[in-house]
């Protein structure tokens, strides 16, 4: 197998519709480095029967190891021969997980750069996984036996973590909340990394989307990202026939998910979980997006970056990172259901909407699509001295 200048080390893939924001932004930097002439590889356990296998997506070579489900290190020796076979140059990995300790020690061993991007922001906490794992356990009513062997599997993926932190070549953060704590935690300093979306191949007129009133919100139906607040907003507005209140995403407890929408309201749709495109195109309907998340939890949403590249603001209760949403105008942070009510339910005319969306358009444009972030990616990249060459024409 010929050698590649870039090799991301991810858990999934999106293909296999597993994964999240960290896979997206992941693949999508990895495709545009492709296009700018790099040779790219993307190794990722697979879900499907894909495991020793190499196929090529979008021009990146995408190596397939065994899926391993609870236990990530027995994936650790396909990781590493991967790694061995496919030569990087450099090696990039956008998450946090066991396979950070596996990417800095082929690093190490090969004497090439490994970079670290952080995703969410309890990423750059030492044991971040064990106590997970205790929280998890505790809840669950797990019998001692298999309490321990979790437990144990947990400080094993933490201390590949931790060798993984220690030999860092780059870092990024994607705001001063991680860019603290990783000092804190690892004495590792790191530059900003925004992230990225393709721009919209066409737009809807923001007066069609104000008239279509069409309210979204998009993530998985996880404890931290609070679902049952959006069902409760779209239940304030049981009896106002003009919103219309869509959710997408899913989660496995059935019995959780039934609780959640045992009273939904006429008014939501709840359409589960849909593949990558299909749910992009309910951006370009949305007049609002609405985030409901922990604060604390969020690093940067790419679902953030997804509305304003269309035009449509955002209205959170409390996530604003680094403040971005409130300095530059971007939506609405809101401290409650009953304040982000008000905010929709506000008169808005067609000219003072088109005025938000547009800049609100504007701004994702010139911060956050895939160019800009591909740009600063490689500006790092010379930055550091390393050499990575293109494929010639």
């Amino acid at each position: 197998m010929r050698a590649c200048e870039f090799c991301f080390i991810m858990p999934y893939h999106i293909s296999e519709n597993r994964g999240g924001g960290a896979e997206v932004q992941a693949w999508l930097l990895a495709k545009e480095l492709v296009q700018r002439g790099y040779r790219v590889a993307y190794i990722a356990k697979s879900v499907t029967s894909k495991a020793g296998q190499t196929t090529t997506l979008d021009g990146v070579m995408v190596r397939w190891v065994k899926n391993t489900m609870r236990f990530p290190w027995l994936a650790a020796s396909d990781y590493y021969h991967a790694l061995l076979e496919l030569s990087p140059s450099i090696v990039v990995q956008r998450m946090t997980s066991f396979e950070t300790g596996v990417a800095a020690y082929y690093c190490r061993k090969k004497k090439v750069p490994f970079i670290w991007i952080c995703t969410d922001n309890s990423a750059p906490f030492k044991w971040l996984f064990l106590k997970s794992q205790w929280r998890i356990s505790k809840k669950a009513g797990q019998r001692w036996i298999k309490r321990l062997v979790f437990l144990a599997s947990a400080v094993v993926t933490d201390f590949s973590r931790h060798y993984g932190m220690a030999h860092t070549s780059l870092a990024f953060t994607q705001n001063d909340f991680q860019k603290a704590a990783l000092v804190q935690s690892y004495g590792l300093k790191s530059s900003r990394m925004p992230s990225g979306h393709h721009l919209p191949v066409s737009l809807r007129a923001a007066e069609a989307r104000l008239r279509e009133r069409t309210i979204l919100w998009v993530a998985n139906l996880g404890p931290r990202k609070r679902p049952e607040l959006f069902v409760d907003l779209a239940r304030q507005n049981r009896g106002n026939r003009e919103w219309r209140f869509v959710m997408i995403g899913s989660r496995a407890d059935k019995a959780y998910v039934q609780v959640l929408f045992n009273d939904k309201p006429d008014n939501l749709e709840w359409l589960g979980r849909l593949h990558f495109d299909e749910a992009l195109s309910w951006f370009d309907r949305a007049a609002w997006f609405v985030n409901t998340s922990v604060e604390e939890g969020e690093g940067f949403p790419n679902t953030f970056i997804q509305a304003w590249l269309r035009g449509v603001p955002v209205l959170t209760l409390g996530c604003d990172p680094d403040g971005v949403i409130t300095r530059n105008g971007l939506g609405f942070v809101c401290d409650t259901i009953e304040e982000m009510d008000e905010v929709i339910n506000r008169d808005w005319r067609p000219e003072v909407y088109e005025k938000l969306s547009g800049r609100v358009e504007e701004y994702a444009k010139q911060h956050h699509s895939i160019q800009v972030m591909t740009d600063y990616f490689l500006m790092q990249i010379e930055q550091h001295g390393w050499i990575v060459k293109r494929l010639s024409k």
